[in-house]
């Protein structure tokens, strides 16, 4: 059986708490931070990768930072997401 891991994603409304979040997110837990994306219209996503307290956490930490620079329009975690899913994301 392969290795599942949780996935998170933040988005945001601007790239500062984007960036902010995402460094946050990496330094707080031990998650690999999968990608990111401009979404359009100033909104923009990060995805981590990891154990799902892992995720948890630097979603956590990311939100915080984000907030503190801009805005946070949503975030969610995918504690064991299929694999299709998991595809539509690269390294």
């Amino acid at each position: 059986m392969a290795d599942i891991k949780a996935i998170g994603i933040l988005e945001t409304k601007g790239f500062v708490p984007l960036v902010e979040g995402a460094d946050a997110a990496v330094k707080a837990a031990n998650v690999d931070l999968v990608e990111w994306r401009q979404i359009g219209s100033g909104y923009a996503s990060f995805v981590v990768e990891g154990e799902v307290a892992a995720v948890r956490s630097a979603l956590e930490a990311g939100r915080a930072a984000a907030a503190s620079v801009g805005e946070v329009v949503s975030e969610t975690i995918i504690p064991r997401p299929v694999e299709e899913l998991k595809g539509t994301f690269g390294k």
